[in-house]
């Protein structure tokens, strides 16, 4: 009996092992199986991902090229309307202009600055010429006591309206040179300059002035 138990016994051991066996096989098959499923689920998968990652970073390159085009473009057109704007600024009427505003501001610094831009661009005397000399001339005189520069520019004034090529003088023109220069020469204490000047611009008759310039003789100059 206890050979046989013990034959049985073997025998059950070793069933017991080859169940055990088989489970493990069976369990090894499992995981590789399903590894197996996995890894071609994965390789099936991934050319998919990375094909989605790819049109994502192409059309996100499409975005940023076509924000970036839009950037040159406005920025080509803001280059463009500053040059327009620049050379529309460098003219002899946005000079004269804006001296004139800038006189009437009392910004006489930023008025003399803009007269002088506007004779320099002047390509012939123009009213703007005139207006700027005669302007620039009186402001440097008045407020800076630049009388030295002030000469300058009523010298220019008469020099321009006595030696015109066609000899039609503007009389109203070159009696306002007369006239301020006198004013400054006085200024300067050069009052026998300043008569002369006072008796060239009684001369010209110009009949919006004479009553002035009368006044002036009788008080300086007798």
């Amino acid at each position: 009996m206890k050979e046989n138990d013990l034959e049985f016994d073997s025998l059950f051991e070793a069933g017991q092992n080859s169940g055990n066996n088989e489970s493990l096989i069976k369990l090894i098959v499992a995981i590789l199986i399903v590894g197996g499923v996995a890894f071609w689920i994965f390789n099936d998968i991934q050319p998919i991902q990375e094909g989605f990652t790819l049109t994502n970073e192409a059309y996100l390159l499409e975005e940023k090229k076509a924000a970036l085009t839009k950037q040159v473009e406005s920025e080509l057109v803001e280059v463009i309307e500053e040059v327009v704007i620049e050379e529309e600024e460098q003219t002899v009427e946005f000079f004269y202009k804006r001296a004139l505003q800038r006189e009437g501001d009392k910004d006489y610094k930023g008025a003399v600055e803009d007269y002088t831009k506007t004779i320099g661009l002047a390509k012939k005397y123009s009213s703007e010429m005139w207006n700027a000399l005669n302007n620039g001339g009186i402001i440097k005189a008045q407020q800076f006591k630049d009388y030295k520069n002030a000469i300058k520019d009523f010298n220019k004034i008469i020099s321009i309206e006595t030696n015109r090529y066609n000899g039609e003088i503007n009389a109203t023109r070159l009696e306002s040179g007369y006239t301020n220069r006198a004013y400054v020469k006085k200024m300067q204490g050069n009052n026998e300059g300043a008569c002369d000047d006072l008796y060239e611009a009684l001369s010209l008759g110009v009949e919006s002035s004479v009553a002035f310039i009368e006044k002036q003789i009788d008080k300086n100059c007798l």
